[in-house]
């Protein structure tokens, strides 16, 4: 007699989901901005108009001073050539009444009107911006876990009895 035993197989099959992390960041940006500045350059407005800064004065009144210097120069030196001119003459002139009168003459001021200044001042404007950008975003990270199989074979088992 034949005892036959029998043991049927199986497996275990253990199975573990996907995890993920998400992490979403949002999006940023950081603004700076300077401004509005405005630059308004009068310099040469207040120096046609005679209230300009120290430089600007020093530079007119020397320029001034020497005109005025070397007309003074040359005039004398032709009233002195007129008068040794008419003086050799045996004439009876009046050679400085001439003279005085020309110079009352010249002292009669002349008029002349303009609109001052003739120059605009210089206007300057300033803005800026200044923009740092972070995207953001989602980020992902995630974990994956191999499946775990168990697996018990089967078998036959053949006795013989006797």
């Amino acid at each position: 007699m034949f005892r036959i035993t029998t043991t049927h197989s199986y497996f275990n099959l253990k199975t573990y989901p996907p995890r993920a992390h998400i992490e979403q960041r949002v999006g940023q940006f950081v603004m700076k901005t300077s401004g509005p500045r405005i630059e308004i350059d009068a310099r040469q407005s207040r120096n046609e108009l005679g209230i300009g800064g120290y430089q600007y004065m020093s530079r007119q009144i020397r320029e001034k001073s020497y005109e005025k210097t070397m007309a003074a120069i040359a005039q004398m030196a032709q009233e002195g050539d007129e008068v040794v001119n008419r003086a050799g003459h045996f004439r009876e002139e009046m050679i400085f009444t001439d003279i005085s009168r020309r110079r009352m003459d010249e002292k009669i001021p002349e008029l002349n009107i303009t609109a001052a200044p003739q120059t605009r001042p210089e206007i300057r404007f300033y803005y800026e911006q200044e923009i740092a950008w972070d995207q953001g975003g989602a980020f992902i990270t995630h974990q994956i876990r191999p499946p775990e199989l168990t697996w018990h074979l089967g078998d036959v088992k053949v006795e013989y009895l006797g």
